[in-house]
């Protein structure tokens, strides 16, 4: 197969043309060899030793897939019509010039201005069906049972005759295109619908089975198709579609458009979409917030398996209140960003770590670029969550079956076209940004569209979208990764124009007579985390609602707060004035909290209330306490203290634990935590030779390792015109260098396993060294004889 490229190679290479991949590797300028490296970063690991090697690493399998598969539309259809031209399939159009300049510099094809060669493995990274056509008649026919080939010989008029003759005999009718055509002709309404919905490809269908029916009646589209020979059963339920029939339904295979789709915007100011980032930030903080405080009070269990059991989830899910997907989306954030872990012991929970303390301490700015940095780079896929994986089995939240090593670069893939767009512009839908996907990455898009879909979506939660478009905070982040020796700086960056874009937190509230307290912004830390303990948060968004509840207020009190204190909190915070209710809420709950008091006896309550005393020992609820009454106003429990008041509080009494002098204190611990735990697994490339000057100087090896392999090649040749060559042999060469004072060259295996080459006039061959001085040098020099593997000596004319 032959085909003009776009330019004739580049450097010093002869005008003829090169035989083999490495020779036209070799008359590539060091520029082509630049781009080929970049744009296959895993050819330069580990570094080729020369050009030879690199040619045949070029053409592994696994290499030549991943370039395949990085080929937008327009470059993959231009490779397909040239595996399709190998083929020598008539009518597929050629190359365009542009896409075939792409394939030269990523190593897919290789040529000279006269004819172009692909790669050996590119055929087969293809796969057997290239721009969606079927293989042709002569593969797919002899293939085929003699009892299933009866039918299309009687219509195609040929003789009866056994396989695989009668496979050749139909291939050889369907090569002739009149005869395709007079075949569709033949077809029917319903058997036009499948001819032409396998000519879009891909050209493999399935029916309920291939076996020929007992009446021609009873036969369906299918069958009828492939009795003419139009369709070619490959198994019992799989029919494909000649190469041939689908090129007579297509006429020509053409190109595809070298631009991308356009895709349809909205454009805002870019302030605007940082302002509606902004507020999603600081929901999905306090989201985090939120199962940090709920994982902390009712730590989920970490299943036999992994991850979270899918009660648990939803529990979760319900508390946050959001749907189960969003909560996973939670939860495997945190857990990548080091937040949240498994603790030790026989029965393991998730629980917060000391990390989180540490992190929540920190500006909002600062929390959420840690979030999104670990969403970025974490190899796990919260949408697949609640789906079935590997073996039917389900997949849960921070389990083992969500990991997906390729995430990291699919999230840049995807985000990196939003990236591409002027600031302030969205596309108008995400089907839009799927079908740009879909151009820039066809063979992967095919599979991995739910994949792009869920991150677009993921991005818009976590704010690193809004309205469908990246905020410049967003833009600033993904301008560094991982990779890069500037990523803090980046981070930094992102972390100011973020702090920009937040709003003023507020300080204060505003009561309404309903007992909800509207905050008409972002609280503050300090103000969010006492109307935390004070009121329930129910709602959020541009303003926060919380209400103020008896379970609410005694929960303060619980705490440590005092009836005097809470009311002073309400006044001084509250921009309106306070309800006469809420006063009475907050007095009426100090004034009974604290009636029940417990100390240790184990644990004892006492109560100057003695009818009250009397119905506490009498609950049921309580009958786990073992409560026994020792007077008319003390009773004693085998129970520690703090789960006397946990259960006396289920049971709506409002006991306060004391001291042992009668004051009033907080029996409060600190929160329970899981081990802190490394940051995420990240993939990130492995450190290749990306700059500049790494691949120039690679490339400055390769080209020396083939000029010492040209000399080594002719080392065997004289030393072929010398029979019986033997290391005696190789002792007389260097006793006659140093007789006659002659140039010697020697190629020397190093200590490393590398190989060397070395031109001296040798002193001196004793004690098994060779002595001597470099050609050039005036330092003496000694090689041990062992480790030389060829030596001869250098002609006059060669000196």
């Amino acid at each position: 197969m032959s085909a003009s490229p776009a330019r004739p190679p580049a450097g010093d290479a002869p005008t003829s043309r090169a035989a083999s991949l490495a020779e036209w590797l070799r008359g590539r300028d060091d520029r082509d060899l630049l781009r080929l490296l970049r744009l296959r970063p895993d050819l330069s690991l580990p570094a080729p030793a020369d050009l030879a090697a690199l040619a045949g690493r070029m053409g592994v399998r696994t290499s030549t897939q991943r370039a395949v598969d990085a080929l937008n539309a327009h470059a993959l259809r231009a490779l397909e019509l040239l595996v399709l031209a190998a083929d020598d399939t008539e009518t597929v159009g050629s190359p365009p010039l542009d896409a075939l300049d792409e394939l030269l510099d990523r190593g897919l094809v290789w040529g000279d201005a006269g004819s172009v060669h692909l790669v050996p493995t590119v055929r087969e990274s293809i796969g057997p069906h290239p721009a969606g056509l079927g293989r042709p008649a002569a593969i797919l026919f002899p293939l085929v049972a003699d009892i299933q080939l009866v039918p299309v010989l009687r219509h195609l008029g040929l003789p009866p005759s056994a396989q695989p003759r009668a496979g050749v005999s139909v291939a050889e009718v369907l090569a002739q295109p009149d005869r395709v055509r007079a075949l569709i002709d033949e077809s029917d309404e319903a058997e036009r619908e499948v001819l032409a919905r396998l000519a879009a490809g891909p050209p493999v269908g399935t029916v309920r089975s291939t076996r020929l029916a007992a009446a021609e009646a009873e036969q369906s589209a299918p069958h009828r198709l492939m009795n003419r020979g139009l369709l070619a059963p490959i198994d019992i339920q799989r029919v494909e579609l000649p190469r041939e029939v689908g090129l007579a339904l297509r006429d020509e295979v053409e190109p595809v458009s070298a631009e991308p789709p356009e895709l349809e915007l909205n454009r805002r100011e870019p302030g605007e979409l940082d302002r509606l980032g902004a507020t999603a930030v600081l929901e999905f903080l306090r989201l985090v917030d939120t199962l940090a405080e709920t994982w902390t009070a009712q730590p989920p269990s970490l299943l036999r398996s992994g991850g979270v059991g899918v009660r648990d989830l939803r529990r979760t899910a319900r508390d946050l209140a959001v749907d189960e997907q969003a909560a996973a989306l939670v939860a495997e954030v945190g857990y990548a960003a080091g937040l949240l872990n498994s603790s030790n012991g026989p029965e393991p929970v998730f629980l917060p770590t000391p990390e989180y303390d540490a992190w929540r301490a920190r500006d909002p700015a600062a929390r959420w670029v840690r979030l999104a940095s670990a969403w970025l780079a974490m190899t796990r896929q919260p949408s697949l969550v609640n789906q079935r994986g590997e073996r039917d089995r389900m997949i849960t939240a921070l389990g083992p079956d969500a990991e997906r090593g390729t995430m990291p670069a699919l999230r840049r893939q995807v985000l990196d076209l939003l990236l591409d767009l002027p600031p302030g512009a969205a596309p108008a839908t995400r089907d839009n940004v799927l079908a740009m996907f879909s151009w820039h990455q066809p063979r992967r898009a095919s599979g991995q569209r739910p994949l792009a879909e869920a991150i677009l979506a993921e991005a818009d939660l976590l704010g690193i979208t809004a309205a469908g478009g990246l905020t410049g905070y967003s833009r600033t982040l993904l301008a560094g990764s991982p990779s890069t020796a500037d990523s803090r700086q980046f981070s930094a960056a992102a972390e100011h124009a973020l702090a920009n874009a937040l709003p003023e937190p507020v300080d204060h509230f505003l009561v309404q007579p309903d007992l909800t307290a509207v905050v008409p912004g972002q609280p503050d830390p300090s103000l969010a985390g006492e109307l935390a303990l004070v009121a329930d948060l129910e709602s959020t968004g541009g303003a926060h609602v919380y209400r103020f509840t008896e379970a609410s207020v005694r929960r303060a009190l619980d705490a440590g707060r005092s009836g005097e204190q809470l009311a002073a909190f309400i006044e001084t915070r509250s921009r309106t004035p306070v309800p006469q209710a809420l006063r009475y809420l907050v007095d009426d709950a100090a004034r009974r909290h604290g009636v029940l008091r417990a100390g240790a006896a184990a644990s004892y309550l006492r109560c100057d209330d003695v009818a009250l005393l009397a119905r506490v020992v009498a609950d049921r609820h309580n009958d786990a306490l073992q409560l026994r009454l020792l007077a008319p106003t003390v009773v004693v429990s085998e129970a520690p203290p703090n789960r006397v008041l946990e259960v006396l509080r289920a049971a709506g009494y409002s006991p306060a634990a004391e001291a042992a002098g009668g004051a009033l204190i907080t029996l409060g611990s600190d929160a329970a935590r899981a081990p802190a735990r490394p940051p995420g697994r990240t993939v990130a490339t492995r450190a290749a030779a990306n700059s500049d000057a790494q691949l120039t100087e690679l490339v400055r090896r390769m080209r020396a390792g083939d000029q010492l392999a040209d000399v080594t090649r002719q080392v065997p040749a004289i030393a072929a015109q010398i029979p019986g060559v033997t290391s005696a042999t190789t002792m007389e060469l260097l006793r006659r260098a140093v007789r006659e004072d002659r140039l010697v060259w020697l190629g020397i295996a190093e200590a490393d396993g590398s190989a060397t080459a070395h031109e001296m006039f040798p002193i001196s061959l004793a004690a098994g060294l060779v002595r001597g001085y470099e050609r050039g040098g005036d330092q003496l020099v000694a090689f041990p004889v062992h480790r030389i593997t060829a030596v001869r000596l250098v002609d006059a004319d060669e000196e």
